[in-house]
């Protein structure tokens, strides 16, 4: 693992903000000038708003790539995701600040497992995508969960690396009601932990909200996972300011 480096800011052209199934737009920055700043697979970044304020958001491409590609969910009563939203579309020019967090994938040859939940799939979309590239022979394990099958935004891609690759396996979960989908229902962690006996010998990563990290990360210690071994950017800063051992 390279030393991380540190953060920056770079101005970016808003080359595309497209919606993704329900509720999700994927945006693409490219630099204005020269090459991005050198980050890792899995790191984010501080997007600078008009008012000059900085919200967080997953890098959700690779830095194999040459743009910046983020997943950004967009909730009816959530006015800061409007605005978020309004402004990429109607400005041609973004600043951001990055790259930032150390949730990155460790240079264990054990399996990494990815608990996703909605847009918690963007960072892992970044570091999934780069060890397939890098030809990682890792066993790479992902779990994504949703509410309904819209909401598995990027479904496809996942299911074709499945087919592609060998060391990689896709499990999406739904946890509200779809009728059409004929695959796995419940909570998404849930279904990992049905799925595997012995969960102590896995680096696992978790991504989606604070209540849905917490959740799992509980659940996790007390199936006998180390905390060493549970990966997460809300874990990271809560034990940063003290709030996690």
């Amino acid at each position: 693992m390279s030393e991380l480096s540190e953060a920056q800011f770079v101005e970016c052209q808003v080359s595309l903000v497209q919606r993704m199934g329900r509720d999700v737009y994927w945006v693409e920055l490219e630099p204005v000038e020269g090459k991005l700043p050198s980050y890792e697979a899995g790191q984010y970044l501080m997007l600078e708003l008009e008012d000059g304020s900085l919200r967080p958001f997953s890098i959700a491409s690779s830095p194999l790539q040459d743009e910046l590609e983020l997943h950004i969910r967009r909730l009816p009563g959530h006015d800061e995701a409007d605005k978020i939203v309004s402004q990429l579309e109607h400005q041609k020019k973004v600043r951001v600040q990055m790259p930032q967090g150390e949730c990155l994938l460790t240079d264990s040859q054990r399996p990494a497992v990815f608990i996703a939940g909605g847009t918690g799939f963007a960072p892992f979309h970044s570091m999934i995508k780069t060890a397939l590239r890098s030809k990682n022979p890792r066993e790479l394990i992902l779990y994504w969960g949703a509410q309904t099958s819209p909401d598995l935004y990027f479904h496809r891609e996942p299911l074709e690396w499945s087919q592609k690759y060998s060391n990689f396996t896709y499990v999406p979960v739904l946890s509200g009601l779809d009728e059409e989908w004929q695959g796995r229902k419940g909570f998404v962690h849930h279904a990992f932990m049905l799925d595997h006996d012995d969960i102590t010998d896995m680096d696992i990563y978790v991504g989606g909200s604070e209540p849905m990290v917490m959740s799992v990360y509980q659940d996790l210690l007390n199936r006998g996972v180390a905390k060493e071994s549970i990966h997460s950017d809300i874990l990271d800063i809560k034990r940063q300011m003290g709030l996690l051992d």
